[in-house]
């Protein structure tokens, strides 16, 4: 496993030793990344100075120096030290650093695994955060298997009807819906709805969950007006219930912002967007997963719309914010920088675009090989690019 995990920070430079502090005048100074140290003096009503030290460390920082801790103490598989393993997973993925995320899920998984056994709560746990990870990650295909895994154990333990089984068949709906395969993604998404009408009510979060992944199902099957409708319904009742700014608020928002793109309300899905991303950024921030994927797709829009100096800012923020998460080749990343190169295409700058379409070649051929449909695709794209400027 490797102990702590990076330790707890990259060392900087030592500080210079400091004089003598002056009364009440604090000194600082950060002898690691994610660790800073302030130092304030005085003199106590005895006339003794009065030294004060305070250390702050970051959530990362504390959860690398507990599992680095545990793991000299009680060993690489105790279940302390899988626990603390799986919480510094979950700091990283929060902090987007998504490749050490999923190094540390699968070490959890396995441990669990070996110590506890498949069907064990924890086990579980673990294996559907490594699930959805890879999710996020577009890792589909394992994904899939793993929450067809968990759905099933869940199943076997609980029931059909318990609310573990149907959080894990949701993902199930989610993944399934996004490998292609919309009417087995229509069918699974109305027997959780139905269940969890059943369970939870009608307005419980999860249930509002699964008429959003219902109306997905709907939209990829071309049932267009029906899917917008249901998303609408689901935006202003979690607005309504949730907030506005509650990521299935923001969800539904923007899923129903797509199907109007599709329908040619180019106004209507502008506006959606800009109140997404408006309040992605306040909420959650710049450069998050889901702040990048809001500022996207209204660059899309934008660029639609003949707003290209916009679109084209926001995009090249995408592709940077996009690249710094999931690396250079993830096909996210190479996505963005596709869209980029097209924008320069439409607007003349045949270099550029040349450029980019090279990037994303290279790219989806060290992921997928040079035989992948993503692949030939790029290629042709970029035949399309130089045949253009010649």
């Amino acid at each position: 496993m490797g102990v702590g995990w990076r330790g707890p920070g990259r060392r900087r430079k030592a500080p210079q030793r400091p004089g003598a502090a002056e009364p009440d005048t604090p000194a600082t100074g950060e002898p690691a990344e994610g660790v800073s140290y302030s130092i304030t003096k005085h003199d106590g009503p005895d006339g003794v100075p009065v030294v004060n030290i305070k250390l702050t460390v970051t959530q990362e920082v504390a959860a690398r120096w507990r599992l680095s801790g545990l793991y000299q103490e009680k060993g690489e598989t105790h279940p302390d030290t899988l626990t603390a393993a799986h919480e510094l997973a979950e700091v990283l993925w929060g902090r987007n650093s998504a490749a050490e995320a999923v190094e540390l899920f699968r070490h959890v998984v396995a441990g669990r695994r070996a110590v506890l056994g498949h069907g064990h709560p924890d086990t579980l746990k673990a294996t559907s955060s490594l699930a959805g990870a890879l999710e996020d990650l577009g890792e589909l295909a394992e994904a899939e298997q793993l929450a067809r895994a968990v759905r099933a154990e869940h199943a076997r333990a609980s029931g059909e009807d318990h609310p573990d089984t149907l959080t894990s068949l949701a993902r199930v709906v989610r993944i399934t819906l996004r490998l292609g395969r919309p009417a087995e993604a229509e069918r699974l998404a109305r027997q959780v709805l139905a269940a969890r009408e059943r369970v939870l009510g009608p307005e419980h979060r999860d249930t509002l969950s699964s008429r959003n992944d219902l109306a997905g199902a709907l939209s990829e099957q071309g049932r267009l007006e029906d899917a917008e409708r249901l998303y609408r319904q689901v935006a202003e009742d979690a607005a309504r219930l949730l907030g506005p700014a509650d990521p299935l608020s923001l969800s539904s928002r923007a899923n129903q912002a797509a199907v109007l793109v599709r329908q040619g309300r180019w106004a209507e899905a502008e506006r959606h967007y800009r109140s997404v991303v408006r309040l992605r950024v306040r909420s959650e921030g710049e450069g998050r997963r889901s702040t990048l994927a809001a500022q996207s797709n209204l660059a899309a829009v934008l660029h639609r719309r003949g707003k290209a100096r916009e679109a084209e800012a926001l995009l090249r923020s995408v592709v940077e914010g996009r690249s710094q998460i999931f690396g250079a080749d993830h096909p996210a990343t190479l996505r963005s920088i596709g869209s980029l190169a097209a924008m320069m295409h439409h607007r003349g700058d045949r270099a550029e675009a040349e450029a980019l379409c090279r990037k994303v070649v290279a790219g989806y051929e060290r992921r997928f090989g040079p035989g992948d449909p993503r692949t030939v695709e790029a290629r042709a794209n970029l035949r399309l690019v130089m045949e253009a400027g010649r």
